[in-house]
């Protein structure tokens, strides 16, 4: 697993929140090979990247790092970040609760990463033991915001200020199956640990128990499996009532782009600061003006996208 980097921003007071490489001392899904540049600023649930980094104590924008950094990654590299951020959704959020098994939560990322889902979080166990695996997350994690919360009250009760509705893989006499779930709402499905399933608490905080159907003598799945057919489920209702699994707005795949270059770019801050010491040859100015034209342009047709917006909404309100 990644030690990741801080995100440019203190923690709260009492937040319960962080990367998963800061709760354990041993790395459990892969080492990280360079040091990367982080956006200015995350939220815990929903889109994590703000679209602002911090170098050398000045802001830049997302459209500015990749600009810079892509020249350094291989051209195939950059033409496959551009696919995977054109398919990814952080709309649907896995949670493993109660984590015992640090090989499934490696699976759990990796099966996330292939169908196009952004970030994993996952709630300790109350003891803190973890049973290590040689299981690996193939370089899933290196890609996914995965988090970890030391408290499952605190971890939904952020997910349903966020607007998510809960889902937990429990069987009750009302329990639904993952078919009937609305995989189109803001969803954070919760996985049970490997030896006891959900917590009660978890099932008290959902606002649905869901279960996946079966037909033969065994009683239960695998996490890791369990999590692949449910997300696989998800994506593909998604893509049936919606057209499209993903739903990334420009400016959210700008960022993940940058973020996807700066993990990619080896020491990209150290690149980035040398690109931007550096004035611009005299022959490349009027390209930068150019540029800066185009993007002034293009914030501009934002803003007046996002007032008409407002205006229609209000309108419909009123």
């Amino acid at each position: 697993m990644q030690r990741v980097l801080s995100r440019g921003r203190a923690a709260a007071p009492g937040r319960l929140c962080s990367h998963l490489a800061g709760r354990l001392s041993t790395p459990v899904l892969r080492a990280s090979r360079h040091t990367s540049l982080e956006p200015v600023s995350t939220r815990d649930v929903g889109f994590p990247y703000s679209n602002e980094f911090i170098v050398d104590g000045k802001v830049v924008d997302a459209a500015t790092v990749v600009r810079l950094l892509e020249p350094f990654a291989l051209e195939e590299r950059v033409k496959r970040i551009g696919e995977v951020v054109a398919k990814r959704t952080f709309t649907v959020l896995p949670i493993v609760e109660g984590l015992y098994d640090m090989g499934n939560l490696a699976a759990v990322c990796r099966t996330a990463d292939a169908l196009g889902y952004g970030a994993v979080h996952a709630v300790n166990k109350a003891d803190g033991k973890f049973k290590m695996s040689q299981r690996t997350a193939a370089g899933a994690d290196k890609w996914l915001d995965v988090k970890m919360w030391d408290s499952t009250g605190e971890c939904l009760a952020a997910m349903k200020a966020a607007g998510y509705q809960i889902v937990t893989t429990h069987l009750t006499q009302s329990s639904i199956t993952i078919q009937e779930v609305d995989w189109t709402r803001p969803t954070a499905v919760v996985l049970g640990n490997e030896k006891f399933g959900v917590s009660a608490e978890a099932v008290a905080a959902a606002d649905a128990c869901a279960i996946i159907p079966m037909t033969g003598m065994v009683e239960s799945f695998n996490i890791s499996v369990a999590n692949a057919l449910i997300l696989y489920e998800a994506q593909q209702q998604r893509i049936r009532r919606r057209g499209s699994h993903a739903d990334l707005t420009p400016e959210e795949q700008m960022a993940l782009k940058a973020v996807m270059l700066t993990k990619t770019v080896k020491e990209s801050q150290s690149v980035l600061s040398e690109l931007l010491s550096r004035p611009p040859p005299s022959w490349q100015a009027h390209t930068f003006k150019k540029l800066a034209k185009e993007a002034a342009e293009y914030e501009a047709a934002v803003a007046s996208r996002m007032g008409a917006e407002t205006q229609q909404g209000a309108g419909v309100g009123s």
